[in-house]
């Protein structure tokens, strides 16, 4: 019974082992590179950072145009 039982957790690693291969390492079952998602990420997260950087120097650029505006410069 143990042996069975042994024999069934061994062809269970088996497979989990040769399913994880094909899902990311086998171009055609699965991307060829599975790190590349992640620096994709890293890119369009800088673009955004970028962005909002940019809007925020704009809504002070407008603040000040405003104050001076304001004072009568």
């Amino acid at each position: 019974m143990k042996k069975a039982v042994g024999m069934v957790e061994l062809l269970l690693v088996i497979v989990v082992i040769t399913a994880i291969y094909f899902m990311c390492f086998h171009p055609k079952y699965g991307r060829a590179n599975p790190f590349a998602d992640s620096q994709k990420i890293k890119t369009q997260q800088e673009l955004v950072n970028d962005k909002l950087k940019d809007i925020e120097d704009a809504k002070a650029l407008r603040q000040r145009i405003e104050q001076n505006l304001n004072k009568g410069y």
